[in-house]
């Protein structure tokens, strides 16, 4: 089986991670893989060829049997030139609720456009991929050939990867006696981090770890001036490989208020720690309250109250989401089942 990728650029972030790991995973079982991308943003190494391509210049579209599209200009592209596509199947990865994506990180107005926009261009696919239950049912109706396949995760957890001044920053949070609530992620309102923030305020023995980038950040760090918490935060970069200073967590913490999955949640659950995460949804659909705690978004107190279950249970809770994620959102589990649903679209 030839495959090729399609992506908006090869930064280290969401769907493009996803790409990643499923190419990982299955490239030994295949006859080729090529990437394309967009972007110049290099920041992941994959293990084939990759390519940078012109949105006006066709790519030799039949040379693969399958076609699989990232992101709102891969689709795009493929509507553009589906004329060209002559034997090879094309299909598209839906990453989350495009419509609540669009409100969060642009406005409803933006949104409204370009959903409906974007779900159009996804017809002219052959089949389309959801990761989710929740987002299976949320487009049944949108597409003939709609299929849901859990994302899966690989992490590479090595002290290489930690940079000592950041680790530093955090136990000198821990010999102050806080315990540390983490999180990362590109950061916009849809995350929920401020949430966190104003728990803050009325818990004097917590501090914030966040790691990550986005406009809201200046909004945050606003929020914990306006809250006198600023003392009780860290905010580190983007980093490459977050995971890796996830031990240094008492609680990971993943308060969203919309997600199409939950990668970092399963990377948190594979070194072992402890989850607190909004209810929602998918997130429920992921771990049960035997592998992680909840709270009612928007409500504090439920917050306040998620936590301390959380510390006092997290020894039984985490190795529980361990083993769930092992068993069920491995990258090896999520290359094992596209390989599956590629050899069944091409028949």
């Amino acid at each position: 089986m030839k495959i090729a990728y399609i992506l908006p650029s090869l930064i280290n972030k969401g769907p493009v991670i996803v790409a990643h790991t499923i190419i990982k995973n299955i490239v030994q079982k295949v006859e080729k893989i090529d990437v394309y991308y967009f972007d110049d943003d290099l920041v992941l190494e994959f293990p084939c060829t990759t390519q940078k391509i012109d949105m006006n210049v066709p790519i030799n579209f039949d040379q693969y049997d399958i076609i699989h599209t990232h992101g709102f200009r891969p689709d795009r592209y493929i509507k553009k030139w589906r004329s060209k596509i002559l034997k090879a199947k094309t299909v598209s990865t839906i990453h989350a609720d495009i419509a609540e994506d669009f409100k969060y990180g642009y406005n409803k107005l933006f949104s409204m456009i370009f959903t409906p926009i974007w779900l159009n261009m996804m017809k002219k696919h052959d089949a389309v991929v959801v990761i989710s239950n929740k987002l299976k049912f949320l487009y049944n109706n949108k597409f003939k050939n709609l299929y849901r396949i859990y994302n899966g995760v690989d992490i590479e957890l090595d002290e290489l990867f930690l940079d000592q001044q950041f680790v530093e920053k955090i136990n000198k949070l821990k010999k102050r006696n806080f315990k540390i609530i983490g999180s990362y992620a590109a950061i916009n309102k849809r995350k929920g981090i401020d949430q966190v923030v104003r728990l803050l305020n009325k818990r004097n023995d917590l501090a914030l770890v966040f790691i990550g980038e986005g406009k809201e950040i200046e909004k945050l760090k606003n929020l914990a001036q306006e809250l006198n918490v600023l003392e009780q935060i860290i905010f580190l970069p983007y980093l490459k490989r977050p995971y890796n200073y996830v031990h240094l967590f008492d609680v990971y913490i993943m308060p969203s208020r919309s997600e199409g999955f939950g990668l970092a949640m399963v990377e948190a659950a594979l070194t072992r720690t402890a989850i607190v995460c909004s209810d929602i949804e998918v997130f429920r659909e992921i771990f049960t309250e035997d592998e992680a705690t909840f709270f009612t978004l928007e409500d504090i107190k439920s917050l306040d109250y998620a936590i301390t279950e959380s510390l006092e249970t997290k020894i039984m809770k985490s190795n529980n989401a361990l083993l769930k994620a092992k068993n069920n959102f491995s990258g090896e589990k999520m290359g094992e089942n596209y390989l599956k649903f590629y050899s069944q679209i091409v028949k």
